[in-house]
């Protein structure tokens, strides 16, 4: 899970996406294939209560049909995304977001390599029209994925609009840098490059809750989703400390986190919000 610090880093995917629109790889993820996990007996996050200090809290719902996530959900109706498979794996998610004045939908088709997300392709509507265009490209070192890059192109054209690149270092099987870059490069106003970068440490040894879900789905919204998991749903554990540094100012936080009798937690704390997760068994 991220932070409110990452909000109060200033950047913005869907003002950055509105004004581009006015304007190889290899490898496993962690050990886990990208097909859908076998679920069987195993406990997977079904919802998230999430309260930020000066806002109202709300519920992020996830929904399962036959062994598969199909949907999610939240509570205030800010977003919400559909998930379709062929077989197995996931094949294109639908996200949904009524944050703005005009609701925005971003539309990803996932191409694998047998098990391996290769590549993902899509479109950017907003309020009914196509804003644009996009290609994330994925590079694995070994067996975890070291970069995303989301390229924006004008609609109905190879113009690249901007660039969303999420750089990723690990230690061992968890998350310990991640590096945001949102960029804009075509339209009336060009904006540049706006950078965040987050550090991740002192992790506990016990389960994830976002590593639950299937990596495919994790890897496909990490880039439109960084006011929610983010890639953290990358890292087997859970981190304690994070810092996040944009332009000059950095900020640091520390969790702390309350856990079932399996190891599962069920309440993170920092400074700035509380996360309630539940389970459950498919």
């Amino acid at each position: 899970m991220t932070t409110k610090n990452l909000k109060l880093a200033g950047i913005s995917i869907t003002a950055a996406l509105a004004v581009a629109s006015c304007a190889e790889s290899s490898g496993d993820l962690i050990g886990l294939e990208n097909a859908l996990p076998d679920y069987t007996n195993v406990k997977v996050l079904n919802k998230v209560n999430i309260a930020e200090v000066g806002a109202a809290a709300y519920d992020v719902n996830y929904m399962y049909n036959a062994g598969k996530l199909n949907s999610v959900s939240t509570s205030n109706n800010s977003v919400s995304y559909s998930v379709e498979y062929s077989g197995t794996q996931i094949s294109r998610i639908v996200k949904t977001d009524l944050q703005g004045a005009q609701p925005q939908v971003i539309t990803s088709v996932l191409s694998y390599s047998g098990n391996v997300l290769s590549q993902i392709t899509g479109t950017i509507t907003d309020a009914g029209t196509v804003t644009g265009t996009f290609r994330s490209d994925l590079i694995y070192s070994g067996a975890k994925p070291t970069q995303i890059k989301t390229t924006i192109y004008l609609p109905g054209s190879t113009v690249e609009a901007g660039k969303l690149t999420s750089d990723l270092e690990y230690t061992g099987n968890n998350l310990s840098k991640w590096i945001y870059t949102a960029e804009v490069t075509a339209g009336p106003v060009i904006v540049s490059p706006i950078q965040f970068t987050a550090n991740f440490s002192n992790y506990d040894v016990n389960m994830n809750p976002y590593r639950t879900l299937p990596l495919s789905y994790t890897i496909a919204t990490a880039n439109f989703d960084i006011d929610g998991a983010g890639p953290t749903g990358f890292s087997s554990n859970n981190y304690q400390t994070v810092t996040i540094q944009t332009g000059g100012a950095s900020q640091s936080e520390n969790m702390t986190h309350i856990y079932d009798a399996a190891g599962y937690p069920t309440k993170t704390q920092s400074a700035s919000a509380i996360w309630n997760f539940e389970y459950q068994n498919l």
